[in-house]
């Protein structure tokens, strides 16, 4: 996606008005339309504050990667999204993260196999759905 692309669907995904944008940004409605239509582009100062308001990061909306937020290098080269962040919250949240720390290979591959029964499962939902 281009920037502009960007900034509309964030925009839009947020429910905000290009006029409440213009606003924001200390601009006229007419030059933040121009943003979005590919034919004016934003200071750096502009970047900097759209990126604080959909709480994005800048190379996201300059298309330079793809994922809202930079990957988090955790240790040892362990680069986790922000989504495989969340899901760690949700899992240390249900108390599965201590139940894998016990016997980690162990419940791990448990944990898998449980997995991989429930996708098989859902498919098997989906096929009688279907038919």
């Amino acid at each position: 996606m281009k920037f502009q692309e960007r900034l509309r669907y964030l925009r839009e995904r947020q429910g905000i008005k290009q006029e409440e944008m213009a606003k924001k940004l200390n601009i006229s409605t007419s030059a933040y339309g121009y943003y979005e239509q590919g034919r004016n582009e934003p200071s750096l100062d502009s970047i900097k504050t759209i990126a604080e308001i959909f709480d994005v990061s800048a190379d996201y909306l300059l298309g330079i990667i793809d994922t809202e937020k930079h990957p988090t290098t955790v240790a040892d080269g362990l680069v986790l999204s922000d989504e495989d962040l969340q899901s760690i919250r949700l899992l240390r949240e249900l108390q599965l993260l201590d139940d894998l720390n016990r016997s980690p290979d162990f419940q791990v591959e448990r944990l898998g196999r449980a997995w991989q029964f429930i996708k098989h499962e859902i498919h098997i939902e989906k096929t009688q759905e279907s038919e």
